[in-house]
């Protein structure tokens, strides 16, 4: 089998440092290099990367957590999550309706309401 030698002409150890070393840095530069393109795919195809939470703080609404209601009908629609803005129906609310579904109402639409306080 063939055994690499040192300058000095003696085979090198099967488990010399100068080995261990170099598969240790290779493991270090593989690994970095697979994060890095992890974090670009998922910012070009999704538009961030797995280190936003942490960096990206965003303020959350007032009005998250508070009751959405129908503004014609008075009807109840869900529980408010979030606000944002939609292509097609402008600025919106995030609602969770009753049975978990989420979807987005114009704000026009919505009228907020304090959830009430039952004490039992």
């Amino acid at each position: 089998m063939f055994e690499p030698e040192l300058e000095g002409g003696e085979p090198e150890k099967r488990f010399s440092a100068r080995r261990i070393r170099t598969l240790l840095v290779g493991i270090l530069v593989a690994a970095v290099v697979g994060l890095v393109l992890v974090n670009i795919f998922t910012y070009v195809q999704y538009g961030g990367t797995m280190f936003d939470r942490y960096f990206k703080k965003t303020e959350k609404s007032p009005l998250v957590g508070k009751l959405a209601f129908d503004k014609n009908t008075k009807y109840y629609i869900g529980v408010i999550r979030g606000e944002g803005r939609s292509p097609r129906r402008g600025n919106v609310f995030y609602i969770e309706q009753a049975g978990g579904n989420l979807i987005e109402v114009p704000k026009d639409n919505v009228e907020v309401r304090d959830p009430e306080r039952i004490d039992k």
